[in-house]
């Protein structure tokens, strides 16, 4: 990304904070500006940015929320043109930030916090500085609340009785009191740390649309537990003491209400002293974003608690447990109600299908209001995929959503829980993306985000910006260069490679210390760091095959890349690399007496006790090893799982099936990966996301919504056009469709660097588009007919079979993108 330098306007502004570098912890600030304007400019770029989170206002009018997340060192701000917003005459600019004093899964903390903000239009200049602009901690949010998760920040306990909110639209200046003991550090000079620098964001702003909840699914009621009003947890308390004591769920549909373009409206009766009314609203899809709730007619004191929920079990809420699953999970938000009206959009980004709102103290008939707004990257989705089969086209979507709301200023895991750029989940994502929209550039910034944190040693974190030493991942280093190699695959671009170069050979520099290698030359797990793999039970001690071959993987990549870049004296020695370890890894992981790749000797050399799993033949195949044996590894391990036989092996997660399908289209098992998607994704519709794992526990706090599994958005038009990409940018490409996997018709899009490339099919018939730049080989059991500078015609005869292929794998393998 790029960084910027004097005349910017931004340098000429102040970082703001109210009481500076105080009191930081789930701070939330305000800031305004009020200004004459003679007449609104022809465009009127605004620059602003905050550590961590901003929204901003102009005139009333809600514009945008941002930066991206980053590091303070160049920190990312944002380029608005706010002419639409403005108006001759007075004007305001308002403010809301936040910052929540630690670290986390998507930020690192420097015990600072700050906001800037310039613009200058002629004779206009904005500059955020002490002097002309207003600012003030957020008298309402309580910040003594626990934490929404072991990954994320703060829950929000916003008490309306204190900030109505007129401040962002009043056109008279606020009357705020400024604490005279921390007048002095309030303001901070454009280049001081921690903010060395700030850099253009390098991606768009993200799309932010309104969203009526769809309904209100069912209500109930039960006895408030004493101490809901001063409760550090809010969801703990509800989902330990209250939750179970709803004794029956009602129909949603009793309580009035009426959906309209920006909301949900909805009337509340007052309820029995004691009791609490809970009332569940649906939304039309789990959605990424922030919630907001309006309430008119309060008494004042009412307490509204809202819990953010991706699915219900036979459609009433079963949060799962407190201080149970992977992420102490406890998604809450609070709204304190005044008298009169009330209402509070809240801060932190959430991912909900359902949000169920608990009403407490209500004394009289309230009128509520409940609206979503998203938060997503702004991806065209121009990549389509739709048949005959209904089940298919279902999946295409299921995954297609997922991707999209695991895609802001960042690839995230998942919106529920944690929010985190986990770098292997991001690999299967930017990859999705390339099928479904084409746009590279979340993959790029992601690639220097995870560049930007490096251990002493060179590797990277295995999710950033991250707060937490047990997030170093070796084997999510070398998923990184992979990542760059991908970024080049894609686009044809080797900018990023050049660029980075130097942190690969740092990354894998580690891979030949006496601390990564043992004595006899194989890669060993290294204690202080945690080796992934995958949520699978792998051999993870002395010298497992995996991290091994996922090594020798990455080397294969790594040398395409230095062959692409003309660095032919590395590529040789690279190259030179790879033949010894291939070499070295067959001897001491090939198994002759099996036909399999085990999974690992101990520090002595003694195999590992567990069976060979089915990863280390996938990853053998995908690397090229012993293709003499890929018979034998596909009859004892990859046909079993891929047909649902009982397998007594370790067998690969959701996500990890990703490296097992293209293994499966290597072998010509095209038939069974299709029908293992089938069965096993047909599952997940319901739920409205892709599942982090194949069996889904909720109760552990696994996520529903989790991309690194949306990955048949790509394999499925694989499997059945036969699509392989040959050469970087897409320049050269085979076709090599299946006739009896076709369904009776489709319409399949990919979109290329070049334009679209569409496969569609009728009865016998099909066409696939011709694009200029991109050289196409054809292949496959069908008879291709004339050709035209659009499309080459192609007539093929359905044959209905469901049996599995027996086709032998082939010989050879075609290294690319795997």
């Amino acid at each position: 990304m790029r960084t910027i330098a004097s005349p910017h306007p931004l340098t000429r502004s102040k970082w703001l904070w109210p009481e500076g570098d105080m009191y930081l912890q789930n701070c939330h600030a305000q800031f305004r500006h009020d200004f004459e304007l003679k007449a609104v400019p022809e465009r009127a770029p605004l620059f602003i940015t905050a550590d961590q989170w901003y929204r901003l206002h102009v005139n009333g009018r809600y514009v945008c929320r941002g930066p991206a997340r980053g590091y303070q060192s160049h920190w990312p701000f944002d380029e608005i043109d706010v002419r639409g917003f403005l108006k001759p005459g007075h004007n305001v600019i308002a403010v809301e930030a936040y910052n929540p004093g630690i670290g986390t899964f998507q930020y690192l903390h420097r015990d600072d916090a700050g906001m800037i903000c310039a613009a200058e239009w002629g004779e206009t200049h904005l500059h955020s500085d002490k002097r002309t602009w207003r600012m003030r901690r957020a008298p309402a949010n309580n910040p003594n609340v626990a934490r929404l998760s072991r990954q994320m920040g703060f829950q929000e306990d916003f008490d309306a009785n204190a900030d109505d909110l007129s401040w962002i639209s009043s056109p008279v200046p606020p009357e705020w009191k400024e604490h005279e003991m921390f007048r002095w550090t309030g303001e901070t000079e454009f280049g001081r740390p921690p903010w060395n620098a700030v850099e253009e964001r390098g991606i768009p702003m993200l799309r932010e649309e309104l969203v009526a909840p769809e309904r209100i699914s069912v209500h109930g009621y039960g006895p408030m537990k004493n101490g809901y009003g001063k409760c550090f947890n809010i969801a703990w308390h509800w989902q330990e003491y209250e939750l179970p004591s709803v004794k029956r769920w009602l129909p949603g549909d009793e309580i009035p209400a009426c959906r309209l373009n920006d909301g949900l409206e909805f009337e509340i009766a007052p309820s029995p002293k004691g009791e609490f009314h809970a009332v569940v609203l649906a939304m039309p899809e789990i959605l990424f974003g922030t919630f907001g709730l309006e309430i008119a007619g309060g008494a004042g004191g009412e307490i509204v608690d809202c819990f953010y929920c991706q699915y219900l079990k036979d459609g009433i809420p079963q949060d799962i447990l407190p201080a149970v699953g992977v992420g102490m999970i406890a998604l809450a938000t609070r709204l304190r109600v005044a008298p009169g009206h009330s209402s509070r959009m809240f801060m932190t980004p959430q991912g909900a299908k359902f949000i169920i709102l608990v009403f407490r103290d209500v004394r009289v008939a309230l009128k509520a209001k409940a609206v979503w707004r998203t938060m997503e990257y702004p991806f065209s989705m121009r990549g389509s995929f739709e048949t005959s089969d209904k089940l298919l086209n279902d999946i295409h979507r299921l995954c297609k959503h997922t991707q999209q709301i695991c895609s802001a200023d960042a690839y995230i895991d998942t919106p529920w829980r944690e929010q985190g750029q986990w770098w292997g989940d991001a690999r299967v994502q930017g990859r999705n993306t390339f099928y479904l929209d084409g746009d590279a550039r979340l993959l790029k910034r992601g690639i220097y985000s995870i560049a930007g944190q490096e251990t002493d040693n060179g590797l990277t974190y295995g999710v950033a910006p991250c707060c937490n030493g047990g997030c170093i991942l070796p084997d999510f280093s070398l998923t990184w260069i992979l990542t760059v190699f991908d970024y080049w695959w894609q686009t044809g671009n080797l900018d990023v490679f050049t660029e980075q170069h130097g942190r690969i050979k740092r990354i894998l520099a580690y891979f030949k210390s006496p601390e990564a290698r043992a004595a006899n030359g194989l890669l060993k797990f290294d204690r202080r760091y945690w080796l992934f793999e995958d949520w699978a039970p792998l051999y993870k001690e002395g010298c497992p095959a995996f991290l091994n071959l996922w090594h020798l993987y990455c080397l294969v990549h790594y040398a395409w890349l230095l062959r692409a870049a003309k660095l032919d004296a590395d590529a040789e020695k690279a190259e030179a690399e790879i033949e010894l370890r291939k070499a070295s890894l067959t001897e001491a992981f090939f198994d002759e007496r099996q036909g399999l790749f085990i999974g690992g000797r101990d520090l002595d050399g003694k195999p590992c006790p567990i069976a060979p799993s089915l990863h280390d033949q996938v990853l053998a195949i995908l690397a090229g090893l012993n293709p003499e044996a890929w018979n034998s590894m596909t009859e004892k391990r990859l046909l079993p799982f891929l047909r649902d036989e009982p397998c007594d092996f370790a067998t690969p997660t959701a996500f990890w099936c990703t490296y097992l399908f293209d293994a499966a289209k290597i072998l010509g098992l095209r038939r069974e990966a299709m029908n293992f998607i089938r069965s096993h994704w047909k599952c997940m519709i319901p739920y409205g996301g892709a599942w982090e794992h194949l069996n889904w526990n909720p109760k552990e706090g696994q996520s529903c919504c989790h991309a690194w599994s949306a990955h048949p958005v790509s394999h499925m038009v694989e499997l059945f056009c036969g699509l392989k990409q040959l050469a970087p940018k897409w320049e050269i490409v085979e076709i090599v469709p299946d006739a009896s996997l076709l369904p009776k018709f489709g319409d399949i899009r990919v979109p290329l660097p070049q334009g679209d490339l569409s496969f569609s099919w009728n009865d016998g018939e099909g066409r696939v588009s011709v694009l200029e730049g991109v050289e196409t080989r054809w292949g496959g059991d069908v008879e291709w007919l004339d050709f035209n500078a659009q499309s080459r015609r192609f007539r093929y005869e359905p044959s209905g079979e469901t049996c599995a292929s027996d086709s032998p794998p082939p010989s050879a393998i075609r290294l690319g993108f795997l």
